[in-house]
């Protein structure tokens, strides 16, 4: 019981490794040539949707604020997240209402919580469900027992 609060306690504690390109980034069109990749989140303005799979690498989160398409990154490049990985907007978890459809889907939380063992993530019945938890950065169809997604 002790290493469940634990657990509990550090999750609440962490944030999602997205972030929003603010107003004053979008605008910037001087960027240093530093190499910090980020992997640039474009939303489809059609679907209005809180979550995307439409992703690029970028050299650093100026370079990608910077591209008018994209509106959140998620740190380190693109390659580094499974191929079918879906990233929630970090604005995602103030959805105040989830549909109640079952695709089932492992939300995945960023590197500042620490799990025991992989995945270090939870199922949920759905996508939004998913996002509107804090913590998860992204998600993967299917639920997180099914080990094959957790190679990149």
């Amino acid at each position: 019981m002790y290493k469940l609060i634990v657990f509990i306690v550090l999750v609440g504690l962490c944030s999602a490794a997205n972030f929003i390109c603010t107003p004053e980034m979008k605008k910037n069109k001087n960027c240093t040539k530093e190499h910090n990749p980020v992997c640039g989140i474009k939303i489809d303005s059609a679907k209005n949707y809180k979550y995307s799979s439409i992703k690029s690498t970028y050299s650093n989160k100026c370079l990608a604020c910077a591209e008018k398409s994209v509106e959140f990154y998620a740190e380190g490049s693109c390659e580094s997240y499974h191929k079918s990985a879906y990233f929630c907007h970090p604005s995602a978890y103030l959805l105040q209402a989830c549909t109640l459809e079952n695709f089932p889907v492992c939300g995945l939380f960023d590197d500042s919580v620490s799990c025991k063992k992989a995945p270090c993530g939870q199922s949920y019945s759905n996508k939004c469900l998913a996002c509107t938890n804090q913590q998860v950065s992204y998600f993967l169809p299917g639920n997180c027992d099914e080990q094959q997604f957790y190679q990149p």
